[in-house]
């Protein structure tokens, strides 16, 4: 009689970069894999956070701050969204002639803890000197795993619409001049540094509403001269299945990297384009599912943009965060 293999449940919105490995192309093996697509990214990182999953794709700000807090979560090598942030900041045309005027003003983000608007507050506070603190903050979606105790007057929506339909409220709001800007999520990989994507044309639905930043050239610049390169989501695991299953960590990231070879099946041309541009720009593949110098500045570049937004109080080793393999 043939043995069951394990069955190893895995969290996570179908991606060209996981495809293969959903559609069975790849396997991990001595494994069987359970794939559940059905959510939102927020809605995947709100269940993993409540126990649900062995393995899931999770917002990294929320993974540290979880981390920081004791939950026994560690993450993978495996980074499917990244790219920079600023194009996710939207403001109304003809409102603001420099982002200093930021100051004391009242910004919207879908959520206050989300991992892109950690990253666009930090470019804010590391290019333009605008602290978390300069402004006040108003939230418009439902938070995932975050402190009480912030550093700012945080204004909320009383019935938060779903996970996935928080930007549209935002928009209307900047459009209002009730809110002088809005950080939300945005298209990342080449979409974010070379413009595009389907978020601008949301966004302008509503009178005046674009991006802030638009220069390619100033966005490529920032990347190259700080040599940080946002990582949006990665995939983490709970710490008790690698335990359980000392083998899983090193076949699953093999597994992850043979299906993002696989990507180009399920990408259009356009993106296999893109994402060649992308590589070409930044000299090395974003998307190899290494732990390498950019990915390790970017990670530390994140924990100490919580910190200042007082989302996290400590530095944290990236010894703690990644499993052993990540490291050979």
């Amino acid at each position: 009689m043939a043995q069951t293999k394990p069955r190893i449940t895995l969290g996570s919105p179908p991606n060209p970069r996981n495809r293969a490995l959903i559609d069975g192309l790849i396997q991990i093996e001595g494994f069987e894999l359970e794939h559940n697509g059905s959510y939102s990214p927020g809605e995947f990182h709100y269940r993993f956070v409540q126990g649900e999953y062995d393995v899931a794709e999770m917002s990294t700000a929320t993974f540290l701050r979880t981390k920081e807090k004791g939950q026994r979560f560690v993450a993978l090598p495996v980074f499917f969204q990244r790219g920079p942030r600023q194009r996710n900041i939207f403001y109304c045309e003809g409102r603001l002639k420099h982002p200093g005027e930021l100051k004391g003003k009242k910004i919207g983000c879908f959520r206050y803890g989300a991992t892109a608007v950690s990253w666009a507050r930090g470019f804010l506070l590391d290019e333009y000197d605008l602290k978390t603190t300069d402004m006040d903050w108003f939230v418009s979606g439902r938070e995932v795993y975050i402190g009480t105790e912030l550093p700012v007057k945080v204004e909320r929506l009383e019935a938060p619409p779903p996970f996935g339909e928080e930007k549209a409220q935002l928009a209307e709001l900047v459009s209002k001049e009730i809110l002088a800007a809005a950080l939300v999520p945005g298209d990342s990989g080449y979409l974010g540094l070379f413009g595009g994507g389907s978020v601008p044309a949301q966004m302008a639905v509503y009178p005046g509403v674009k991006p802030l930043f638009e220069d390619t050239e100033e966005i490529i610049g920032y990347v190259k001269r700080t040599g940080i390169y946002p990582i949006i989501h990665l995939m983490t695991m709970k710490e008790e299945t690698a335990e359980r299953y000392p083998d899983l960590p090193a076949k699953l990231i093999e597994a992850f990297r043979e299906a993002g070879k696989l990507a180009d099946r399920y990408f259009t041309a356009d993106e296999i384009a893109g994402y060649r541009k992308e590589r070409e720009v930044l000299g090395e593949d974003p998307y190899a599912y290494v732990l390498g110098e950019t990915e390790k500045r970017s990670m530390r570049a994140l924990n100490r943009y919580q910190i200042e937004q007082g989302l996290l109080k400590t530095e944290l080793p990236l010894e703690s965060l990644f499993v052993r393999e990540a490291f050979i």
